[in-house]
């Protein structure tokens, strides 16, 4: 069934994304076309510019002009790049691989849905907000990376879920440990900083089944019922030693990236040459990074306190790393990336568009950014508010645009309902429901507490709502199966 659901995604995918690029906006919408089937004023635009530039560069000098990231950040433009020298520089090229992407990303969403026990009817419903929302055409029908990066977080999810059920054997640990690796390095080429909220899954996972296994080795020893508890501290011990594989692989993402060059052979100066892809390792060490952006080291604390007045008199982030307070660094660094990552978007173009929030707001100390959560879980689940669905002011959105995302939210409003009951329902409680949701929590707030813009935040949330809506979805079917009593007395009666 899973097969099925890839491929009617994928058609469905190459379809629509073929109509919108090639009818809908051109003829139809001509006044959001910005040419070549790509949507006006947004990314994807200055992307396709980038790749054409690249594109033109390997023709001209060969594939050793090839990168990944032309620009050192966006992975995007080097896989277009990629496509455009071999089938010509329009953005439909690119069309198949991220129709792949998104139907990979659906069927696991679909495979995260069957093990909540539902009948396949159930999940296939549940999983039409992720197929047909018009968002999602943003997905797969324009260039960028976000398809990649919701392909990649869907399955680490399904494989991570997979691995902690029961069941397990050694071909199936093996091959969704290999499924887990692909997808987290996909997501770190396109998003590297998603690898520390893996990062911070996997040690909650570790610390849990550490804690089970403990809890269960006394109870082994002490209980009537050994035998059963020794079957579950094997199952949960095994658990420990696939999350500590985990761990290690995120870990070792999240100081490194994975570079892609092409090498020819035999040589540049032979008649026939072959160009193949090669994987390099590379350290993070030297990327551009939050850590090193404000980080106080010296020795005297006089500089230091001045430094850390001035920084906070004018607003900007900064800490002061301490000798041997390792668990305040940790918490201090946390901090620094979100109060500069929060920056970079406050203080990027566009400050009058309406459909910023909260562009005024920065986090100078850690308890500005402690203050915001709730504002920021707001923001994350619920915007844009049903009082901006219909307001004439001006906006970087078309009202086509604006119409579908009222519709859209009204439907994520409705969910949330179904989403709350399955919540309350602590029977149903099982991994496959805590850690999709448990992890989407954790991203959504991560994204209301650093991005300001509500389109952005609207286009990066994607994967994540999508785990929230689905389940609510579900939610909501298992609601329409409860009969009320007075019916059954009805039926008693008659």
């Amino acid at each position: 069934m899973t097969l099925k659901v890839w491929l009617g995604i994928f058609v469905y995918a190459m379809l629509s994304g073929l109509a919108i690029q090639l009818v809908i906006l051109p003829y139809v919408f001509p006044q959001l076309h910005a040419g070549d089937g790509l949507l006006a004023g947004r990314d994807w635009v200055g992307f396709h510019e980038q790749a054409i530039a690249q594109a033109q560069r390997i023709v001209q000098g060969g594939w050793g002009e090839f990168r990944l990231r032309p620009d050192g950040d966006n992975a995007i433009t080097g896989v277009a790049s990629f496509f455009y020298v071999i089938f010509g520089a329009k953005p439909w090229t690119i069309l198949p691989l991220s129709a792949a992407m998104f139907a990979t990303g659906g069927a696991a969403l679909f495979s995260l849905l069957k093990m909540l026990e539902l009948e396949d009817n159930e999940a296939l419903i549940a999983l039409l907000p992720y197929v047909f929302f018009p968002s999602a055409l943003l997905q797969y029908g324009q260039i960028h990376k976000d398809v990649f990066c919701t392909a990649g977080v869907l399955v680490v999810l399904w494989s991570w879920v997979s691995l902690l059920h029961e069941g397990r054997n050694l071909k199936r640990v093996l091959l969704l440990f290999a499924a887990s690796a692909v997808a987290l390095v996909v997501v770190s080429v396109f998003r590297p900083y998603f690898m520390y909220p893996f990062l911070g899954l996997v040690a909650v996972l570790l610390c849990w089944y550490v804690g089970k296994a403990v809890w269960l080795l006394f109870r082994s020893r002490v209980a009537p019922q050994a035998a059963m508890y020794g079957r579950l501290l094997k199952s949960h011990l095994q658990s420990v030693f696939i999350l500590v594989g985990l761990g290690f692989t995120v870990f070792l993402l999240s100081i490194s990236y994975v570079d892609v060059q092409m090498r020819v052979f035999p040589s540049d100066s032979a008649p026939v040459k072959i160009a193949l892809p090669s994987f390099v390792w590379q350290s993070n060490a030297t990327v551009r990074s939050a850590d090193t952006v404000r980080l106080l080291k010296s020795a005297d604390a006089a500089a230091n306190e001045a430094a850390v007045i001035k920084a906070i008199e004018e607003c900007r982030p900064v800490v002061v790393l301490k000798d041997g307070a390792f668990l305040e660094n940790m918490v201090n660094r946390a901090f620094l990336k979100i109060a500069v990552a929060r920056a970079g978007f406050t203080s990027s173009g566009g400050t009058t568009a309406a459909s910023n929030i909260d562009k005024g707001i920065d986090f100078c100390k850690n308890e500005d950014l402690i203050r915001y959560v709730p504002r920021a879980l707001q923001i994350a689940f619920f915007a844009p508010f049903p009082s901006s669905w219909f307001a004439v002011e001006k906006r970087n959105s078309s009202s086509v645009e604006i119409y579908i995302s009222a519709v859209e939210m009204f439907y994520c409003y409705i969910a949330y309902i179904g989403l709350l009951y399955w919540l309350v329902s602590y029977c149903r409680w099982n991994v496959a429901l805590v850690v999709p949701v448990a992890f989407a929590f954790g991203l959504m707030l991560l994204l209301g507490l650093t991005v300001a813009n509500v389109g952005t935040l609207y286009r990066m949330r994607f994967p994540f709502a999508m785990i929230f809506v689905s389940i609510g979805m579900a939610g909501i079917l298992q609601l329409a199966k409860i009969r009320p009593p007075w019916i059954d007395k009805g039926d008693a009666a008659n």
